[in-house]
């Protein structure tokens, strides 16, 4: 149990010379709310020691993890998985203060990408310079993440994206990059009005279920029309996709039921 010495205010000192701060001082100093502090403690991702009264205290090393916390938030990661990290190097902070600076400068780097096609678009725009299509998207990418993996695992089983993340290995770029072609090409045409049950777009289709097999898993006919609807039903895919246009996710959804459909 905790034993306090001296306080002032919501700073308290302890035996030893060291300093915790109750919870509202803590809330203050790292932005956090009082009840996503409480929340925090009650799922086990940041349990600070509690004095007989009850009231919690955090230390520095406490006020460490919440930073660390704050930045895989940030990150876009979820809360579960961000404590299953934290508890596998739980003793080397700087594990994922390296690993955070490295995740950040790839942010940094798409960032810097999609500011310089913005500003290509601005000059597009006031002088009419030439800008192709394939330039107005670059820099919006296709790729997994954390939250997209777990989506992934909870619709299809853990031991085919594991298995899938195995085959991945080492082709990540290679396969982001031709997910960016697919998602480039279905918008281009749907920009152009074509339909998007055209026989063009049905081999697009095909051409996409043949990379997933070829860089993820072997992903049979059936489970490729799930993935279709999925870019057009699920949020997270639907704002990622309608981000090389709007509508590309439904009209890519469409295009792979009638591949789908003639493949059968």
């Amino acid at each position: 149990m905790l034993t306090i010495t001296l306080c002032h205010g919501l700073e308290c000192k302890l035996l030893g010379g060291r300093y915790m701060y109750m919870i509202k001082k803590a809330s203050e100093i790292s932005g956090v709310s009082v009840r996503m502090l409480h929340h925090y403690d009650e799922i086990g991702l940041l349990s600070p020691q509690k004095s007989e009264n009850g009231y919690r205290y955090y230390t520095e090393e406490d006020l460490a993890y919440l930073q660390t916390i704050l930045f895989y938030k940030y990150l876009g990661f979820p809360l579960k998985k961000i404590k299953s990290l934290i508890a596998k190097d739980n003793t080397e902070i700087l594990i994922h203060l390296k690993r955070q600076l490295n995740l950040m400068q790839k942010e940094k780097e798409k960032l810097l990408t999609l500011m310089e096609t913005l500003q290509k678009t601005i000059d597009y725009e006031e002088r009419k310079i030439t800008m192709s299509t394939k330039e107005k998207f670059r820099g919006f990418v296709y790729q997994d993440n954390q939250k997209y993996e777990e989506m992934a695992i909870d619709k299809y089983g853990k031991d085919v994206i594991e298995k899938s993340m195995k085959t991945l290995k080492g082709k990540e770029v290679e396969f982001t990059e031709k997910l960016n072609q697919i998602f480039t090409s279905f918008a281009e045409n749907m920009a152009k009005g074509v339909e998007a049950t055209s026989k063009e777009n049905v081999e697009i289709a095909k051409s996409l279920h043949e990379y997933i097999c070829q860089y993820s898993f072997d992903c049979s006919i059936e489970a490729f029309l799930g993935i279709g609807y999925g870019y057009k039903e699920n949020p997270e895919f639907k704002s990622n996709i309608d981000r090389f246009g709007v509508g590309t996710a439904e009209y890519a959804c469409n295009s792979i039921q009638k591949y789908v459909s003639e493949a059968r």
